[in-house]
């Protein structure tokens, strides 16, 4: 199985994540392209900060992968101040 899909099926049973998650989510079944755009990467963290389209994915801007990121800042912030 293609990694994107795995990254999927996690997403889609995965109890953490809220109804509206999971009902779009669902929507996209069976639309491995669309499945694919979503799921292939995680969104990155540029020079121009985090940018995307908004959606459910890992390379979609969402709660989800803004948490994420800032989590990642916080630690490094925290790690930088005290050394």
């Amino acid at each position: 199985m293609e990694e994107y899909l795995k990254k999927y099926e996690e997403w889609c049973n995965n109890p953490n994540f809220d109804e509206e998650t999971k009902k779009e989510l669902i929507s996209i079944k069976g639309n491995v392209e669309e499945i694919k755009d979503r799921f292939y990467k995680d969104l990155e963290f540029g020079t121009a900060g985090l940018r995307g389209v908004i959606g459910i994915g890992t390379n979609r801007m969402n709660r989800y992968t803004v948490g994420k990121a800032t989590r990642g800042t916080s630690k490094l912030y925290y790690k930088k101040r005290c050394k």
